[in-house]
């Protein structure tokens, strides 16, 4: 998939809620794809006005002032997005509601931190629930809407993960530049560096490694058919996680689009406790895109350098 024809987006109408459902009709407006607006009431969050009315009474009441708030947004969503938002109102468990709803869309767009039982969502095994089971795109947004991405970061491991996210990052990206990165695993240097081998041969070795898997990011982006003029590249060394971060900083992304459940340790990043401490320490917007179901086998190894050891291009 290199386009979004549909978009769901949900809001709790939080600060951030509201900046995912903006975000959510500036994609929708630039795919032209159509968009649906969501809010889930909790019926467990909704006590009865007076022990002698039926609770019903008091959901049915804040289902009507979620409806008149989503309608608003429709209102605001079509003169200034020129798009036709449709809205509903539903009453269910958020997480579960929120999975069965976009089962029918093409990317499900949330804001970063809700209120009330919605903040859950980002909270303990919930926000790993709602990653690992999601079989669409989940964007999920912390920032102001201030127009399209600009400067979007793709790390990759070099699985078949990267082949589905690639070519979506760069349609996200057709505004702006597009830089795909990749961490080496340090334990290897580290290893040279104990050694008794002089500082040029360990120097030497780290060059050959980076500059053979820049040459592979930039056949797999060739592959890919991405735009060689918009696109860069960039390796380091270090655990992928804080060296994600770190270059998400130095590069000023607005957008981290990344895989999920890839066959290595940057693959494997965005599950468990490292998820959320991605999402809670990230300064940017954050794609996470599924695994295709039928994915083609891994690509073979690189050959060894015959005396360091060492990935060659």
């Amino acid at each position: 998939m290199t386009a979004f024809t549909s978009i769901l987006v949900a809001t709790d109408f939080s600060l951030d809620g509201n900046n995912a459902v903006r975000r959510a009709a500036q994609l929708a407006h630039e795919h032209g794809a159509r968009l649906k607006l969501l809010h889930v009431l909790d019926a467990s969050g909704c006590p009865p006005l007076r022990d002698w009315f039926s609770p019903s009474i008091d959901i049915d009441l804040k289902a009507a002032q979620a409806q008149e708030s989503l309608r608003r947004f429709a209102v605001e969503i079509a003169g200034r997005y020129d798009v036709a938002a449709t809205a509903e109102v539903t009453v269910g468990e958020p997480l579960d509601t929120l999975l069965q709803a976009s089962a029918r869309a093409d990317l499900l767009v949330v804001g970063r931190r809700g209120h009330g039982r919605l903040t859950s969502l980002w909270l303990g095994r919930t926000a790993d629930r709602l990653l690992r089971t999601s079989r669409r795109p989940v964007l999920v947004v912390r920032t102001p809407l201030q127009g399209s991405y600009r400067r979007v970061l793709v790390p990759v491991d070099f699985t078949a993960t990267a082949d589905a996210v690639l070519p979506l990052a760069a349609r996200l990206a057709r505004h702006g530049h597009l830089q795909v990165f990749h961490a080496i695993d340090a334990h290897l240097d580290a290893l040279l560096r104990g050694t008794d081998l002089p500082e040029p041969v360990v120097r030497e070795a780290r060059l050959r490694q980076e500059a053979g898997a820049v040459a592979r990011l930039r056949r797999q982006a060739a592959r890919l058919g991405l735009d060689s003029t918009r696109t860069g590249f960039a390796v380091t060394h270090g655990h992928p996680v804080w060296t994600t971060l770190n270059h998400a900083r130095a590069f000023g992304a607005d957008l981290i689009v990344a895989g999920k459940q890839g066959r290595s340790t940057l693959g494997e990043f965005l599950l468990g406790s490292v998820s959320r401490r991605i999402l809670a320490e990230s300064r940017c917007d954050m794609l996470i895109v599924p695994r295709p179901r039928k994915t083609p086998p891994a690509p073979a190894a690189l050959p060894l350098h015959p005396a360091l050891r060492l990935p060659i291009a």
